[in-house]
């Protein structure tokens, strides 16, 4: 039976070289975020599969920028 990062390992071994910049970038992301904070709403769900989709790319940094300003906004609707 696979795991998880078994998966991950087969998937990254399959795709083109050029894809594996996004992989590492995704998974630095993941990595330096609490798990609670994966927590997201459908609309940044959303936002996120867009970017995907275009194939648009952010830096770790454009990327924190981008959570942060997203999580002040909700803590200024509660």
């Amino acid at each position: 039976m696979n795991t998880a990062k078994d998966i991950i390992k087969k998937l990254v071994d399959e795709m083109p070289e050029t894809k594996a910049g996004e992989v590492i970038d995704f998974l630095l992301f993941l990595k330096s975020r609490e798990e609670s904070e994966l927590i997201m709403e459908d609309e940044e769900e959303e936002e996120i599969l867009e970017l995907l989709e275009k194939e648009e790319r952010y830096t770790i940094e454009e990327t924190k920028k981008l959570m942060e300003e997203q999580s002040i906004e909700r803590n200024n609707y509660t």
